[in-house]
């Protein structure tokens, strides 16, 4: 829990690790709704003890601090915040999550921007998150995971309504969470996905590659591909577009509980019979991102679902998937829509094996 966490928002603090996409680049174009942090009647639950509001519901992240490794402490917040590089030149920094928590699970999706993209670094890549099971003492706020070796986390409630994350495996660095108003329909996304390659410096890309959203289909095989495009690196970097002017096809969407979805991964592969399509048993995988688009309609949420999907709100959203221990599978938890992050994608061209387009729902 710690390393899914700390992995993933950390890294900003180190100044080597701050890897930054080249101006021409640019950030995401995703449409990007604004809605204020203001609780709704539907997100705040209340227990039996009126005095201790509980914590039950969505939060989002709204202020990451942390020790820099010159030892000054620093801050981002939601909003883009000028923050130092490895080279003291400013850039635009900062942090995206949602944290659902139950009485009975935390699930958790977390990361670090640098001019509106994710990025790899030494030990791994800035979009992070987890799904645990555990129990939550709803008086202390603290909650604690299942399993001999898991450490408890506190959920420390603010005089202002906020809550923060400390204690134990979170050293120095401190997350800050506001309720999570209704957040606007995201109908469509028109966005710039960052690929960038973890190796430095990147040695030589193949030709004929290729970025699609895969979607993922219940019990059928191989998933639909769609907004597939030709992609060239430029050094550890390329970029491809990723547009959906409505909701995805009828193909694509399934029921699941009572809610109709749709979930698409955003995967890298070589094309080597030049097809510009996917073919199993001709093209490889090469990379496959933790960060994918999820759609659902507008049925009201049901909160006890037992599903890999049941922290979605209707319309799009990006999701970090992972894998998640109260479910004993993986699963998705949404970043938070207030601004859209990007569909991005690490790339660990030495890797020695091929990676798999696994089936979530």
């Amino acid at each position: 829990m710690r390393a899914a966490l700390l992995l993933s928002l950390v890294s900003l603090g180190c100044g080597s690790t701050i890897i930054l996409p080249p101006a021409s680049d640019g950030g995401a174009t995703a449409d990007q709704p604004t809605n204020a942090d203001v609780p709704t009647s539907g997100d705040v639950p209340t227990t039996a003890d009126a005095s201790v509001p509980s914590l039950n519901g969505r939060w989002r992240l709204t202020r990451f601090e942390f020790d820099g490794d010159d030892g000054v402490r620093r801050e981002l917040t939601d909003v883009d915040t000028q923050v130092p590089n490895a080279s003291g030149e400013l850039v635009a920094g900062r942090a995206n999550g949602t944290l659902v928590v139950a009485d009975d699970r935390l699930a958790l999706s977390a990361g670090t921007l640098i001019t509106g993209h994710f990025y790899t670094y030494a030990a791994g890549y800035s979009a992070g998150g987890f799904g645990v099971a555990g129990l939550l003492d709803q008086a202390t706020g603290v909650f604690n995971p299942t399993g001999a070796a898991a450490m408890p986390v506190a959920l420390q409630r603010n005089p202002d309504g906020t809550l923060s994350f400390s204690g134990a495996g979170f050293g120095s660095s401190r997350l800050t969470y506001a309720r999570a108003a209704t957040a606007s329909v995201v109908d469509r996304i028109s966005a710039t996905g960052l690929a960038m390659i973890r190796e430095v410096p990147a040695p030589p890309t193949p030709a004929n590659l290729r970025v699609a959203l895969f979607w993922d289909l219940v019990g059928a095989v191989p998933d639909v591909e769609t907004n597939g495009v030709a992609v060239r690196f430029a050094g550890r970097f390329a970029t491809y577009p990723i547009v959906l002017a409505g909701p995805p096809p009828e193909a694509v969407r399934a029921r699941v509980g009572v809610a109709t979805v749709a979930l698409a991964r955003v995967a890298l592969y070589l094309d080597q019979d030049n097809s510009l399509s996917f073919d199993r048993l001709l093209d490889r995988p090469v990379a496959i991102s933790p960060v994918g688009i999820a759609w659902r309609d507008g049925t009201a949420a049901v909160d006890t679902m037992n599903t890999p999907v049941r922290d979605l709100t209707p319309g799009y959203q990006y999701v970090h998937i992972h894998g998640d221990s109260s479910l004993g599978r993986p699963a998705v938890t949404p970043f938070d829509n207030t601004t859209l992050v990007a569909p991005d994608l690490p790339v660990a061209l030495s890797m020695s094996s091929t990676p798999v387009i696994a089936d979530v729902l």
